[in-house]
Order: C-alpha cells, then sequence, then structure tokens
C-alpha cells in the first residue's frame, strides 16, 4: 500500500478489508482517489466497501480497478453507489473481466437521473462473446447519461458490429462524449462510415483514438468525409498503426486545410511514404491548417520528403511538435530540412529524429539551425551515427545566445 493525502492504492486485499474500507469512507473526508491492484474482495468485501462509498462523508472522486475479480453482485453494488454518491466522477477497470451480466448492471446505475460519473474506463476487460450486448448496453447510457464525456474501451473485441450498436448512443443529441477511444478493438473500414455518421452530429467530441485497428485507406476516407462536414471541434486524431498508405493522405490533407480546430494529428507505424507526405504537406501549407502536434515516426519516409517539408515550414507557423523518428531521412534529407527550421515562419519546439540514418555530415546544418532558432527546446538525434566530431559541433551551437534548447 502507498499513500499520499489524497489517494490510496492497495494491493491484494481480501474480502476481509471490506469493512476496514467502509470505516474510512464514513469518517475521512479527504480521500479522493482510490485504486486496487489485483485484489480478490468478493462480493461480500465489495458490499461493505460501496456501503462506505454512499456515506455522505465520502467524497470519492475516481475508483480505479486493475486486474480485479468482480462478480454481477459487486457490479450491482457499485450501480448503487453510482446512484447515489454526488461525487464519483471517475470509474475505471483495466484488464478485469466482466460478464456481460455484470455490466449490464453497471450501465443501470449509469443511467440512474443522480449518476455524476464523467470519466468510464473498460480497457481490456470485456469478454469476446459479450461485446456487442455490452455495446448496446454503453448505448443505452449514452441516450441517457448527459454527464459522461470521457469513454475508453480500448483493448477490447468490440468489432464492426458492436461500434455499429455504439454508434446508435453517440449520435443521439443527448450524447455529450468529447473523449473517445477505440484503439485496437478489431475494427475495420465498415466501423468508419458508422463513425463518420457520428462526427457528422456530434457537437463535443473532441478527440478520438482508434489506433492500432486494421482501417485501411478507405475507412480513413470515410472518417474524413465525416471530419470535414463535422461541426469543426475534433482538437486530437490517432490514426497511429491503421494499415494507411498515400491513398488516404489526400483526404487527410483536406482536413487540415479545412479543420481549424484539429492541432494534434498521429501516423505512427503507417507505410504513407514520402507521396503520402506529399500530399500532407499541401495541408500544412493551407492558411486554415491549426495543426500543432503531427507525429510521422515510422512512416517508411526518406530524405526525398524534406524538400516538401521544409517548404511547409517556410508557410506554417502553427507547429509546434514534430516527430520524424524512425524513419531514413539521411544526411542531405536533414540539410534540405534544416532550411526550413530556419525560416522565421517556422516555430517548432521541439523534434523527433531518433534513429534517422544521420551522421557528422548533417551536424552543420543542424547547428546553424540551433543559431538562428530561438523556439527549439527539446531535439532528439538518439540512435544516429553523429560521432564526436558531430557532436562537438552541435555543443558549439548550444553556447549560442539564441539557442533555447532544454533537452538534447
Amino acid at each position: 500500500m502507498s499513500f499520499s493525502p489524497h489517494r490510496l492504492i492497495f494491493c491484494h486485499l481480501t474480502a476481509s478489508c471490506g469493512r476496514d474500507l467502509s470505516l474510512v469512507f464514513e469518517t475521512n473526508q479527504y480521500l479522493t482517489d482510490l485504486e486496487f491492484v489485483k485484489n480478490t474482495l468478493e462480493d461480500s468485501g465489495m458490499k461493505l466497501l460501496c456501503e462506505g462509498l454512499k456515506q455522505p462523508n465520502c467524497i470519492l472522486q475516481a475508483l480505479r480497478l486493475y486486474r480485479c475479480l468482480i462478480s454481477p453482485a459487486s457490479c450491482g453494488a457499485l450501480a448503487a453507489v453510482l446512484s447515489t454518491n454526488q461525487w464519483l466522477t471517475e470509474l475505471e477497470f483495466s484488464e478485469t473481466k466482466l460478464e456481460a451480466s455484470a455490466l449490464k448492471l453497471l450501465c443501470e446505475g449509469l443511467k440512474d437521473p443522480n449518476c455524476k460519473l464523467q470519466k468510464l474506463k473498460l480497457c481490456a476487460s470485456l469478454l469476446p462473446e459479450n461485446s456487442e450486448a455490452v455495446c448496446k448496453y454503453l448505448a443505452s447510457v449514452l441516450i441517457c447519461n448527459p454527464h459522461l464525456t470521457e469513454l475508453d474501451l480500448s483493448e477490447n473485441p468490440l468489432g464492426d458490429i458492436g461500434v455499429k450498436y455504439l454508434c446508435e448512443g453517440l449520435r443521439h443529441s443527448n450524447c455529450k462524449l468529447e473523449k473517445l477511444d477505440l484503439s485496437t478493438c478489431y475494427l475495420t473500414q465498415a466501423s468508419c462510415v458508422e463513425l463518420s455518421s457520428f462526427l457528422q452530429v456530434s457537437q463535443t467530441l473532441k478527440e478520438l483514438f482508434v489506433f492500432a485497428n486494421a482501417l485501411g485507406d478507405t475507412g480513413v476516407q470515410h472518417l474524413c468525409e465525416g471530419l470535414q462536414h463535422a461541426k469543426g471541434i475534433i482538437e486530437n486524431l490517432v490514426l497511429s498503426e491503421c494499415s494507411l498508405s498515400a491513398a488516404c493522405c489526400e483526404p487527410l490533407a483536406q482536413v487540415l486545410s479545412s479543420t481549424q480546430s484539429l492541432t494534434r494529428l498521429l501516423l505512427i507505424n503507417n507505410k504513407i511514404g514520402d507521396l503520402g507526405l506529399k500530399l500532407l504537406c499541401e495541408g500544412l501549407k493551407q492558411p486554415d491548417c491549426q495543426l500543432k502536434d503531427l507525429a510521422l515516426w515510422t512512416c517508411h519516409l526518406t530524405g526525398a520528403c524534406c524538400q516538401d517539408l521544409c517548404n511547409a515550414l517556410y508557410t506554417n507557423e502553427h507547429l509546434r511538435d514534430l516527430d520524424l523518428s524512425d524513419n531514413a531521412l539521411g544526411d542531405k534529407g536533414m540539410q534540405v530540412l534544416c532550411e526550413g527550421l530556419k525560416h522565421p515562419c517556422c516555430k517548432l519546439q521541439t523534434l523527433w529524429l531518433a534513429e534517422c540514418h544521420l551522421t557528422d555530415a548533417c551536424c552543420g546544418a543542424l547547428a546553424s539551425v540551433l543559431n538562428r532558432n530561438d523556439n527549439l527546446t527539446l531535439l532528439d538525434l538518439s540512435g544516429n551515427d553523429l560521432k564526436d566530431f558531430g557532436v562537438q559541433m552541435l555543443c558549439d551551437a548550444l553556447i549560442h545566445p539564441i539557442c533555447k534548447l532544454q533537452t538534447f
């Protein structure tokens, strides 16, 4: 057990601890965060714990259950807490396998008018045979509960049918979700059609995580159609490891040029290649593009893409974080990119160039960037063969008064 003034983390507790914990909530008016790791409180212990959570003095705001044994009866007890506790706003189950009957009971609590829960996380907690039924339950919650703003269903085998059921709730006018995580949920392009229709009507969604799903280019094209017809508030779009190629980059560029709210785009580990980046750069150069964070780590880029990036940096004053790690840019590509980094319009603050096939031959160009760019505060060159001479050139630049680098 570790303790801080407002948070407790318990490991390997058993049912006998339930009464003691209940007494804590009856008297302690400071505890706001409680986490259980690998506990077997059983039904009797959980029932006692929940009695404590319903006490007037209890101000617990976050309850997290990681790899715990939770039965339907225990979920029923938690549902009663949700309908009475006005403080609890965050409930998390991680790697805690829940039966469909358990989640049905929990959802009844979530639908109660008195439930004030804002964040629900069910990461890797749904059984494959129950996923579709659970999505129906959750859809009914989204229709009834206007307080829920974050839903994390990552690492669950929802599949396209599960997402179809879920979107029935997501599209409802009562749904106020701001963050949705469907990463590693066995989705294909069929899910993107449903999500696109949701994006077109949602007036609240700001963050969408769908990484590690085989969406493909067609799937992302569907998403982009939704984003272009959306209410214009999406800020964070995570499409890493989605089996993408250059074919999806033109519609993404159109989103960049038309959606001023989008400030973060992650495309890590997709084979978009130099052609794909060329298309993205067309979007980056548009005046309405407000993107601040672009992650292109392991995107099969070469030095040939650096001129397009350079041209984008000439005109884009909003980009702050650029990750090009694990791409074979090489020294010649880096030298070209440095011309863009030196331009007065470039306001980049963090640049990730780990394992980009760089040597000391490009360090002179990088040093000149450090001598002229007073915005850059982080430069990652790990995994490159810079040698002593290259590092020495960079160190000489670090002492220049213009250089504001903090992490190197």
